[in-house]
Formats: C-alpha cells, sequence, structure tokens
C-alpha cells in the first residue's frame, strides 16, 4: 500500500495561502480607493493607473497558482480585475469564469496523460460545476451589483478566516 506525502512545493503553498487570500481580498474590497489614492499619489489625472503588461504577468501567476493548488483562485483574480478598472461585478465574474476554465482546462492536460483523473467523479464535478456556475450567473445578474460585490467580500473574508484558523 502506497502512502501520500504532500511535497514540499504543496506545503509552500498552503501555507502562502491565507496570507495570498488576505491580500486578495483587501484589494478587492479596498481596490478602487486605492486605485484612486494611487493616482493622487502621483499627481496623475490619467484613468490608467497600473499598466495593462503588470495586470496581464498578475493573471499569469495566479494562473500558475490555480494551475497547481487552486484555492482562492476566484478572490485572486476579482483582485487583478479591480486594478483593471472593470466596475461592474457581473462582468468580473464574467472574465473570472472564462479565465478559471481556461486554467483547469489548461491544467487538467497532464493529468489526462498521467491516466489519474478518476471519470466517473470528474463527469460528475463538471456537470455540477457547469450547472452551478450557469445557474449562480442567471440568478445573480438579477441582484443589485452591491449586493453580489457585498457577498463576495463575506465570503472571501470567511474563506480568509478559514484557511488561517485551519490552514
Amino acid at each position: 500500500m502506497a502512502v501520500l506525502t504532500e511535497s514540499p512545493k504543496s506545503n509552500v503553498f498552503k501555507k502562502l495561502i491565507p496570507y495570498l487570500l488576505l491580500l486578495a481580498t483587501l484589494v478587492f474590497t479596498f481596490g478602487e480607493p486605492f486605485k484612486k489614492w494611487l493616482l493622487r499619489q502621483k499627481q496623475n489625472t490619467s484613468p490608467e493607473s497600473v499598466p495593462l503588461f503588470n495586470l496581464v504577468l498578475a493573471q499569469l501567476a495566479i494562473a500558475i497558482y490555480g494551475g497547481f493548488f487552486g484555492a482562492g483562485l476566484g478572490i485572486l483574480m476579482l483582485a487583478t480585475l479591480t486594478f483593471l478598472g472593470i466596475k461592474s461585478i457581473h462582468k468580473m465574474n464574467a472574465f473570472k469564469t472564462f479565465f478559471g476554465s481556461c486554467i483547469n482546462g489548461i491544467a487538467i492536460v497532464p493529468f489526462i496523460f498521467a491516466g489519474v483523473i478518476a471519470w466517473h467523479q470528474a463527469i460528475l464535478m463538471a456537470v455540477g460545476g457547469f450547472l452551478g456556475g450557469y445557474l449562480s450567473a442567471h440568478y445573480a445578474r438579477k441582484l443589485e451589483p452591491h449586493l453580489i460585490r457585498k457577498f463576495v467580500m463575506i465570503v472571501a473574508f470567511s474563506m480568509t478566516a478559514y484557511f488561517f484558523i485551519h490552514g
């Protein structure tokens, strides 16, 4: 009987999760005021405070993290999208869903080649994820955006606290 042990990389990610989530949660929560403050500090009237290249690099780092580990991936992406200047939570969630699908679609390839996917469970999870994503988006669009934003903040702070306590 083989005993599975965690790799040192996995342990590092586990230890970083609460801090990454806290940072992402704070950026998502206070990103817009922080962005305005940065603009005032730079004495810049340009609406763009963070270069697009930096945001693309941040999303690439998040994608690599998400493909490897994934905990709190959505909050990290929402935080980055906040700095992109997207104000609509519905648009941010659409981008987050698209990016998450791309990340998971690419990350699954090595697992397929390694033959380590439990297909029955994976298919069930995929169907559940698709239905959950579709139905959530459908009903979320009917809600006020500030309520969705508050809900995301509550979930983000709750996840952060959970990972600090149980991480």
